[in-house]
């Protein structure tokens, strides 16, 4: 084989399962737009208006294109309505916590968005990544911002050990990006719910140490104050259960020099599989019946190969075999 380019997605691939690897990166087969998973969808978007908004654009208006593009690629119109205002919703709010709110070593300033980084650690191998954003603190000193959209912000231990943010770092800093750090930019989409309120215009008393985000508390202050309740009440219930901070978190993130010996070793194990798998004309499977069945987008196709011992023409229709622009980018216009 001449050489292997490998992104961070490739790599976590890999890692994961060398069958799966092969369907992307090898074969090029990519689910067609109504297949991938909406929660994937929703993080391009999310990703996409806050990229703008960091860049003072327009992000209002690139939203609803990408609404018009995947009401195009015939994912039901009244779903993707329902995810456009999710996504306008969370990234309103998400813009509005962090203009009130300023932590240390901000505030920060955008250097650059969407920034590809490249190194060949041997003329046989390349390594690419994308950062999300790069961002100078009040220091000085450069940070890679990892935007992540998620229903459960994971704890420290994750922080410390992910392996695509310390390729980003290993490979930025090989190219010369003096980057301090890790800063991992949490939106979480877990649905906030407007309190109960009773016709005495109080809250349920089972709502009363809910937590929710302000604008559903605005909803439920609107209906309190249509039924009588002043000031001192709604005040105090405001500040006991509205909490955005729980939705819009960041964590700055040292890494050390043994943790990137670690994710290189690890690197070079997964390259040495690759090659081996290459030269073997085969690549094995990592069956894992909640993994496979749950959250890879081939698992009914390798399924169905494994069962026939064969490719499966009938299944490898049902995916792109050739990943356009157009499908990588999901109405993107940038």
């Amino acid at each position: 084989m001449d050489g292997i380019s490998l992104g961070t997605s490739a790599f976590n691939d890999a890692a994961r399962c060398l069958k799966r690897y092969e369907y992307r990166w090898i074969d090029k087969l990519v689910p067609k737009p109504r297949h991938v998973r909406p929660v994937l969808r929703r993080g391009v978007w999310i990703h996409r208006c806050l990229e703008l908004a960091d860049q003072g654009q327009d992000w209002i208006t690139e939203l609803q294109t990408l609404q018009r593009w995947a009401v195009g690629q015939d994912i039901p119109e009244e779903d993707v309505l329902d995810m456009g205002r999710e996504v306008n919703d969370l990234v309103e709010d998400y813009l509005a916590y962090w203009n009130g709110h300023t932590e240390a070593p901000g505030p920060w300033t955008t250097e650059n968005t969407e920034v590809r980084v490249e190194w060949r650690p041997k003329p046989n191998l390349e390594l690419t990544a994308t950062i999300d954003c790069l961002k100078r603190d009040a220091h000085g000193k450069l940070w890679i911002w990892e935007r992540k959209s998620t229903q459960e912000i994971p704890d420290s231990d994750w922080r410390t050990v992910d392996p695509q943010t310390m390729l980003q770092f290993i490979i930025a800093r090989q190219m010369g990006l003096d980057v301090a750090g890790i800063v991992f930019d949490y939106i979480c989409t877990r649905p906030g719910r407007v309190p109960r309120i009773k016709a005495n215009g109080q809250i349920y008393q089972s709502d009363e140490n809910m937590q929710t985000r302000s604008r559903q508390f605005a909803v439920a202050e609107q209906e309190m104050r249509k039924k009588g309740q002043g000031n001192t009440y709604i005040d105090l219930f405001r500040a006991r259960i509205v909490s955005d901070g729980q939705w819009f978190q960041r964590y700055v993130t040292l890494r050390p020099d043994d943790n990137a010996v670690s994710t290189l070793r690890d690197l070079a194990q997964v390259v040495r599989y690759v090659k081996s798998a290459t030269e073997a004309g085969y690549f094995p499977r990592s069956i894992n019946v909640l993994d496979c069945r749950l959250f890879c987008p081939y698992g009914k196709l390798c399924m169905a190969e494994y069962q026939l011992g064969h490719p499966s023409v009938a299944r490898r229709e049902e995916y792109l075999t050739l990943s356009t622009d157009d499908n990588w980018q999901m109405g993107r216009t940038g």
